[in-house]
């Protein structure tokens, strides 16, 4: 089984990489001839719609959740580009309006230039490659339009400035041009102040700190009667197999905590991310075929989370430092949108201490439990206990307002217009 899935991965990347080797000679000889690309004509009116044009290269699912609140506050007409291989129907929704997936660099600025100006470009990473290139064709053309870049996770905090890896060495350089130059970071974790930090930028004027919030449209109750002889922890989320490189992903291998709650008789729910691999998938599989206490479903759509995840009673984000190479600095200030997920869900979460940002929401909006270590887990049992199941229920579906993104956008759509 890892030899068939290291197999797949391995493919996937070789595709990926001959496509936009191909193609961009093509794109490359029409953007010079000023040849516009098939399907970039508008039908807006440019004096009276504003547009907010996303860029990026792997579409997360925070995007279209702020492209839809955007626009409900202040009418907008939503512009995607994106590329082709980093695009996922399910991160998207019906409230942006027009999607275009391109396919490399220089099909890229091909649409930008056939598409009108945007009263704001807000392009997304990581990867912070294509990001900068949809900078600096906008700025050549548009030099008055503000760019921002949203951070949710920022590379440099992986490992620092030196890393044997071969892809990471050569994102690095575009990461800290996007920071340089963007004339704003919208920090949806605390991981951009620390990049800032390493890349040298002290002006905190461009930045907002903007968490990922909780959709107001997905609040739902979690549906589940509790009880301690039918105990069920959902996961939502990134997961990788056994053949991946512990040192990086070893925090989204979970056949550890699939060991620890089948002999406590707990049921364990993965759903796995829409963008994942399917090679990272097959060994996860084939488990729940033979274990009756973990379920591997099939990945959902972003605004259909939320409902799926309630049925169960705990969602979890077993995130522990002893099982990745990572440093200390991305366990301390990285999030995930499952955190939001769960909240959306309405049902209490179990949050690894060494996801310290995650952990300390946790407990600043009684969210749910903090668990000290990954052996805890193989006694969960103790934690669930603590105080009444519906009194923690409780007290999510209280707090979870003071978290959403209904309450916080307008503190976008002013920085929008303060850039």
């Amino acid at each position: 089984m890892p030899a068939k899935a290291n197999l797949l991965v391995i493919l996937n990347k070789l595709l990926w990489f001959l496509h936009g080797v191909i193609t961009s000679g093509y794109d490359a000889f029409l953007w010079f001839l000023y040849i516009r690309p098939a399907g970039t004509k508008l039908n807006i009116n440019k004096d009276k719609e504003k547009i907010i044009m996303y860029a990026g290269e792997f579409l997360p699912p925070r995007i279209a959740r702020l492209a839809k609140w955007c626009k409900r506050f202040d009418g907008f007409t939503t512009v995607l580009l994106c590329h082709k291989h980093g695009y996922v129907q399910k991160f998207s929704n019906e409230e942006v309006d027009v999607t275009f997936l391109f396919r490399n660099k220089w099909h890229l600025k091909r649409l930008i230039r056939a598409l009108p100006a945007p009263y704001i470009m807000h392009n997304f990473a990581p990867k912070s490659k294509y990001p900068f290139f949809a900078l600096e064709t906008v700025k050549e053309l548009h030099p008055s339009v503000p760019v921002v870049t949203d951070y949710q996770d920022v590379l440099v905090l992986y490992y620092g400035l030196e890393s044997k890896m071969g892809w990471l060495q050569k994102e690095l350089p575009f990461e800290q041009r996007c920071f340089q130059s963007s004339d704003g970071i919208v920090a949806e974790s605390l991981e951009p102040f620390e990049g800032m930090k390493i890349w040298g930028i002290n002006n905190k004027k461009k930045r907002i700190y903007f968490p990922l919030y909780a959709d107001n449209d997905s609040f739902c109750h979690t549906s589940k009667s509790f009880s301690t002889d039918d105990i069920h922890l959902v996961y939502a989320g990134g997961v990788t197999g056994s053949h991946r490189d512990k040192a990086h992903y070893g925090a989204t291998q979970f056949q550890w905590l699939i060991e620890y709650l089948s002999k406590q008789k707990i049921h364990f729910h993965i759903y796995p991310s829409p963008s994942g691999l399917r090679a990272d998938y097959l060994e996860y599989e084939d488990i729940a075929s033979e274990n009756s206490f973990f379920h591997f479903h099939k990945p959902v759509k972003q605004d259909k989370l939320a409902h799926e995840l309630s049925k169960y009673h705990y969602g979890l984000m077993p995130f522990f430092s002893q099982n990745s190479g990572q440093s200390p600095l991305k366990f301390r200030y990285a999030t995930t949108l499952k955190l939001f997920n769960y909240i959306e869900a309405g049902i209490p979460i179990f949050a690894g201490a060494d996801v310290v940002y995650q952990s300390w929401i946790g407990k600043r909006y009684d969210l749910g439990i903090v668990v000290r270590t990954k052996e805890d887990f193989a006694n969960i049992r103790n934690l669930i206990g603590i105080e009444p199941y519906d009194r923690q229920v409780e007290r999510v579906i209280s707090n979870r307002e003071h978290l959403s993104l209904k309450k916080h956008i307008p503190r976008l759509l002013k920085y929008y217009g303060e850039l």
